[in-house]
């Protein structure tokens, strides 16, 4: 039986290098996971990461079928706020630290891509 696990996106791209590189990856981390069959049980955004469940991400499809498949997609409160990114999340809910404390806490296993 596979793991259960979680994945937690602390910036819009993945990797280092230049912001273009980065980003597609990052977009296209996110889309291969629509691909798998064993999805994580939640996907954690804080920092700039929450810019990708917000108007304007090309992340959006991908995170909503990843919803819509069970996957709980949240969005660090606090980021969004300090980005001033309330009115525009398009994908998901808003997440308390403590939430995130509980959540990774009790994981499996964490994945930060």
């Amino acid at each position: 039986m596979a793991k259960t696990y979680d994945i937690v996106i602390k910036s819009t791209g993945m990797g280092s290098g230049e912001q273009v590189l980065i980003d597609n990856l990052m977009k296209g981390f996110i889309h291969t996971l629509t691909q798998k069959e064993h999805v994580p049980q939640h996907i954690i955004f804080y920092g700039e990461g929450v810019k990708l469940t917000t108007k304007g991400s090309e992340s959006l499809e991908d995170l909503a079928e990843l919803e819509s498949r069970g996957v709980k997609v949240l969005s660090c409160g606090i980021c969004v706020d300090y980005y001033d990114l309330t009115d525009y999340l398009k994908v998901g809910g808003i997440t308390t630290m403590s939430e995130v404390v509980d959540i990774l806490s009790n994981s499996e296993l964490v994945v930060e891509p």
